[in-house]
């Protein structure tokens, strides 16, 4: 198949070469050129600036609903902390149907946490972190899912970047704890590297950052007091972020900050959970934040329209119209658009080679080599997989609304929700 798509590629003149892959040429190599870009400039800055350690006291919230098994190794990963400041641990379990509540108990018991707090009935993860503030007796609040571990430097590192009074937020770095489990893991541990960490560098540099992982990231408290604590959710972690940047907080990534999540291990399951990740792209970035593109309201900035813009633009309208090209390639062309897909497929291996090359020697202490084997199923899964993921999560969220349904908020929650 190769020799033919070379065949046909040389047979082609100028117009004929841009009507096939005019979505290529417009959209993806200009998406490309730019992202290398700004990941040189967001490399050459980052070597600028010097983060030396904040030896402030910070309140650790580590929050879940059924986490018994990660939660001791969660506590333990915490103790073993560079960081030379106080550290109080505030422990919430939402109502728990296993045995989450004994191991937090026992771990309280043994001093390895502070603070303990059960609701008794499940409440969502929005309301489990409101709760748990109200504990927390220290400015920084880090806050974490239960399942998650963290380097052992992860808490001064992320603390480093609140020198500045101004920043209200500060995301934390991920990478798959479970990332060698199988073949889902490991293209999942190959997007977090360069996808999410490398794609949130830039974002930061630029100040156009919009979300803070809920699995790990640090707040300043009076920030999330300001602006009323987490909203139900889903997308509760996208949801905060941007209310505190409308509030004129600043947020930043430390990329340097490293915590190990679990991810999904069954492609059902990593659809599932894509799907209510993106489906909050459309809920909030779309509809409820829309305001921010409004000049004639009062906190209208820039840079709140530039930083939505980009979510929406890269993320919502690339896939769309991606998919939408190749409808309109099909229709044209019949079986012959195998070719010009193939062709397609091929640049953006050529093009996730050269970033998985740059990757390895941005993040060499994550040892991204050993998945270089898999780069091919990367590409061809993000490419089409992945990106499919989103053109459904979009469809559905834009045409019924499917957010306001999902499972990860308790029912009563929602009900009383829409009663309000």
């Amino acid at each position: 198949m190769l020799a033919d798509i070379v065949d046909i590629i040389q047979q082609l003149d100028f117009d004929s070469f841009f009507y096939m892959f005019w979505y290529f040429i417009i959209f993806d190599v200009p998406r490309y050129l730019l992202s290398l870009l700004a990941i040189m400039i967001s490399l050459v800055v980052e070597r600028k600036n010097k983060y030396p350690p904040l030896n402030l006291p910070v309140s650790f919230l580590l929050v879940g609903h059924n986490e018994a098994d990660g939660l001791q190794r969660s506590v333990m990963s915490l103790a073993e902390q560079t960081h030379k400041g106080e550290v109080q641990i505030v422990v919430v379990d939402d109502g728990s149907a296993d045995d989450t509540a004994a191991v937090a108990k026992r771990l309280r018991q043994q001093g390895l946490i502070d603070v303990f707090v059960s609701s008794g009935i499940r409440g969502g993860k929005a309301a489990a972190l409101n709760l748990g503030l109200g504990f927390c007796k220290n400015e920084i609040v880090i806050c974490a899912d239960m399942d998650t571990s963290f380097d052992r430097d992860a808490v001064e590192r992320l603390v480093s970047r609140f020198a500045d009074p101004q920043t209200g937020a500060v995301a934390g770095n991920l990478y798959p704890r479970n990332g060698e489990y199988n073949l889902v893991t490991r293209l999942q541990a190959m997007e977090y590297l360069m996808s999410i960490s490398m794609g949130r560098r830039f974002t930061s540099m630029m100040g156009i950052l919009t979300i803070v992982s809920g699995a790990f990231g640090a707040f300043r408290k009076e920030a999330l007091l300001a602006v009323g604590g987490w909203d139900v959710g889903p997308g509760d972690d996208g949801n905060v972020t941007n209310k505190l940047r409308r509030a004129g907080w600043r947020i930043n990534f430390a990329h340097d900050a490293w915590a190990a999540t679990k991810v999904p291990v069954t492609t059902a399951a990593y659809i599932k959970q894509r799907m209510r990740w993106n489906r909050s792209v459309i809920r909030y970035k779309l509809r409820k934040f829309r305001s921010a593109y409004n000049p004639g309201w009062d906190g209208f900035r820039g840079r709140d329209v530039i930083a939505l813009s980009n979510v929406l633009f890269f993320q919502v309208v690339l896939t769309l119209s991606f998919f939408t090209y190749l409808f309109w390639l099909f229709y044209q062309m019949g079986e012959s658009a195998f070719y010009v897909v193939g062709t397609i497929t091929l640049v953006y291996l050529i093009e996730d080679m050269l970033t998985f090359a740059l990757m390895c020697l941005i993040y060499r202490a994550r040892e991204p080599e050993r998945l270089g084997i898999y780069l091919l199923a990367s590409t061809v899964f993000e490419s089409y997989v992945a990106r499919g993921v989103r053109f459904f999560a979009y469809l559905d969220e834009l045409i019924f609304r499917r957010s306001f349904k999902d499972t990860f908020v308790p029912v009563k929650v929602k009900q009383v929700l829409e009663r309000f």
